[in-house]
């Protein structure tokens, strides 16, 4: 099951995380590694509009639940594959939140000057999964306009690098890497507070 049920007891007994993500939501406990519950997946998708994964790089394809495979069988279905680096040469590393924080440099430009430190909340996570929504919702309109079904692809780190582009345009063509100024940035009123 999910880990987040385990962060807190802040909400009636159950962790406040996962109250948020998972508010409103239904769901069904499947073996996909078991033939009857790999079937009963089967008959969920041929109603389904969206199939979203984010399973270990490759999962998906070893239990025939490739996203090109999917909307072949499924004209209509929507696929939306998350990873942690995508389907680059870094994709069967395995990726969280701080880790995709720190390499993508989110932390350097987050913060005090000082020690580096994860920004409070799980940013990569949920930038990803907005990113996730976005590409859905395109993609619905896009079936809607043409009924043809689309595949997403998000991650993490691309998620959180795009953050990344304002500081990276300084660094690459300002000549120099932004520095971690907290309140004392220029765009913040007021300046210097």
């Amino acid at each position: 099951g999910d880990f987040a049920r385990n962060y807190d007891q802040a909400v009636h007994g159950q962790a406040s995380y996962f109250v948020w993500l998972n508010r409103g939501k239904e769901s069904i406990v499947l073996d996909l590694k078991a033939a009857d519950d790999l079937t009963m997946l089967h008959r969920v998708l041929a109603k389904a509009d969206v199939f979203i994964q984010n399973l270990a790089p490759g999962a998906a394809d070893r239990l025939g639940l490739d996203s090109a495979g999917l909307r072949k069988t499924y004209p209509r279905l929507i696929t939306c594959d998350i990873s942690g680096y995508g389907a680059g040469p870094y994709r069967d590393m395995k990726a969280y939140d701080l880790l995709i924080q720190s390499e993508t440099g989110l932390v350097s430009v987050s913060g005090a000057p000082g020690e580096y430190g994860r920004i409070g909340g799980s940013v990569c996570d949920i930038a990803t999964g907005l990113n996730a929504a976005n590409g859905i919702l395109e993609a619905l309109m896009l079936r809607e306009r043409t009924g043809k079904a689309t595949g997403i692809q998000v991650s993490l780190f691309d998620s959180a690098a795009d953050w990344m582009t304002v500081p990276y345009v300084h660094h690459q063509y300002g000549g120099k890497t932004p520095e971690r100024v907290g309140l004392n940035h220029p765009s913040i009123a007021p300046y210097g507070g």
